[in-house]
């Protein structure tokens, strides 16, 4: 992996630790985003049959991103998935206006390489936002969660609007650096660096497991 863009820029601010009020909200990663394989999008042609597709850097974050959730799990912390309303989308549009082929429903099952139980609690969203129109903010506050760690794709995207409305709603939030990502590399980074400045933390998920070390489990 390459020396995390933020590296200095993390240490500006006190972390956002993991309490027994934190939760794991793990964003958008459906089988779209994983069409046409572990390739680089710069391969001619990739991005015009798959649209939607992020390539490698998909297929990179899955592993960190199922320790995080491992590591969620384990301290017996909330986890909540995402992925589109694709019945409602066919009545009332896409969550934004960039190119996408034909879809079916299976292209927005979770991705089967992502630690996803039948178990785990699905919000299905029809904007960017995880928050919009979805009961997750009533959700959370039922468990008395104060601060979300967030992972998914894109960072530019849904991520961004997922970020914005939890600080908005008065949430402590970190996006776990590993675990994010997007088909264009400088809306990556650059979203990463307006997140960091504006509205939470963004941290690797090393620092998360030395975190998690002195960690109370929730009751």
């Amino acid at each position: 992996m390459p020396e995390p863009f933020l590296s200095k820029v993390t240490q500006q601010r006190e972390p956002t630790l993991i309490s027994k009020n934190s939760a794991l909200l793990v964003i958008d990663l459906y089988n779209l985003v994983y069409e046409g394989g572990n390739r680089s999008l710069h391969e001619e042609g990739l991005l015009d049959q798959f649209p939607a597709t992020c390539g490698e850097k998909a297929y990179q974050a899955i592993e960190p991103t199922n320790q995080i959730i491992g590591l969620f799990r384990n301290k017996a912390l909330p986890i909540v998935f995402s992925t589109k309303d694709f019945e409602q989308s066919k009545k009332d549009g896409n969550a934004t206006l960039r190119p996408r082929k034909t879809a079916q429903t299976e292209d927005y099952k979770i991705f089967p390489e992502i630690d996803f139980r039948p178990t785990d609690n699905l919000i299905k969203k029809l904007r960017a936002s995880v928050f919009f129109n979805t009961g997750l903010n009533d959700y959370l506050t039922r468990l008395d969660v104060d601060s979300l760690f967030i992972v998914g794709e894109s960072t530019s995207g849904c991520v961004r609007a997922s970020v914005v409305d939890a600080f908005s709603l008065g949430y402590r939030v970190c996006v776990v650096e590993d675990c994010v990502f997007d088909q264009n590399p400088i809306s990556h980074a650059v979203n990463l660096y307006d997140m960091q400045h504006k509205y939470g933390q963004v941290t690797g998920l090393s620092e998360l497991k030395t975190d998690l070390e002195k960690f109370v489990t929730r009751e």
